[in-house]
């Protein structure tokens, strides 16, 4: 088998009029030291022999490896970490597969790499053709893992999938796996756990990931599995605290505290795009609280020992939402529908 470098693990569900163009932006590049892993999760629209074709015609292709599994219907989180447990290269990157890649990617990683825990590079967002670059120039070639850690924590930096490469060995070595049942900020919550385990960070100012924002993705689905991101980041803190030694209390309080508010926040946000007007947001804020008690909980705590506020959002629109989630979804919706 050729000396694999990268394993690049792509789920699939339900991605059949995506993922050709996926799979061939990823083609343009030099693959030979790369192995692609799709893993099928169940898709009942033609995806699977799609990807069966894929593999054919590129047996012979200057690819390192292709692996493809298949599964039943389990999520995106099993999907990935059975590509994970399948992966045999010294770097593992995850995509998902309806975005890009771009042509240079690969030439670029295989000219860089130095045994960086991670390697991460800037991304665009391509939303509705308006493409954008999402992360600013890294203001440092390297971090250690915590000084990376507090810059996504006051967001001066960005992570996602298919910016990163992550390497097996850490993974192995702490146990890491996506949280299966999550289907919301699942990716954050591995990442984070990354980052925290990681002694050295690289970073590379090109922008080699184009994220695709697409209606029907769990991203843009409006229902209360949106607040599965609050209980992924709880479990990011639980995990700095039981299973590092990371003892900075700017990292603690942040992501005890801080992070869990500013996900909280984005989960009201993307709810409220749903939402036509006052009855319906009377809805929803009953089946939050009847659902949700917990996270009611750990908001008023938040309030009483917050010691690092949240900096994505302005200082009005938190003291808002930790005044009163009604007023606050109230707000959104005049903010969001002002017609309505």
């Amino acid at each position: 088998m050729a000396n694999i470098k990268y394993s690049l693990v792509i789920p699939v569900y339900n991605l059949a009029n995506y993922i050709e163009r996926t799979l061939g932006s990823i083609c343009d590049n030099d693959l030979t030291q790369t192995e692609i892993i799709l893993i099928n999760d169940g898709s009942n629209d033609g995806s699977w022999p799609i990807l069966r074709k894929f593999v054919a015609d590129k047996e012979h292709a200057d690819i390192a490896a292709i692996q493809l599994l298949k599964q039943e219907n389990s999520g995106v989180s099993a999907a990935r970490n059975v590509g994970l447990e399948s992966a045999k290269g010294e770097y593992v990157i995850f995509f998902d597969g309806d975005d890009l890649c771009d042509g240079s990617m690969f030439d670029r990683l295989n000219a860089g790499a130095d045994g960086s825990d991670m390697i991460i590079w800037r991304f665009y967002t391509d939303d509705n053709g308006e493409k954008k670059i999402s992360q600013p120039e890294f203001e440092q070639s390297s971090y250690s893992g915590s000084e990376f850690m507090k810059s996504l924590l006051r967001a001066e930096n960005r992570i996602r999938i298919g910016s990163f490469a992550v390497r097996r060995q850490m993974v192995e070595e702490h146990e890491l796996r996506f949280t299966e049942g999550c289907a919301i900020c699942e990716d954050v919550e591995f990442m984070y756990k990354a980052v925290l385990c990681a002694e050295r960070v690289k970073t590379c100012n090109d922008a080699w990931y184009t994220y695709v924002k697409r209606e029907g993705s769990a991203i843009n689905t409006f229902d209360l599995r949106r607040f599965e991101a609050p209980y992924a980041i709880e479990r990011v803190y639980r995990y700095a605290v039981e299973e590092t030694d990371i003892d900075d209390e700017y990292i603690l309080d942040s992501l005890r505290y801080g992070m869990y508010i500013t996900h909280c926040m984005y989960s009201f946000d993307s709810y409220c795009k749903g939402l036509k007007d006052k009855k319906d947001a009377k809805e929803f804020l009953e089946a939050y609280k009847t659902e949700f008690p917990d996270i009611e909980k750990k908001i008023e705590a938040a309030k009483k020992h917050m010691k690092y506020k949240p900096t994505v959002f302005s200082g009005k629109r938190l003291w808002l939402f930790l005044m009163s989630r009604r007023l606050y979804v109230m707000s959104r919706i005049r903010k969001l529908q002002p017609d309505r």
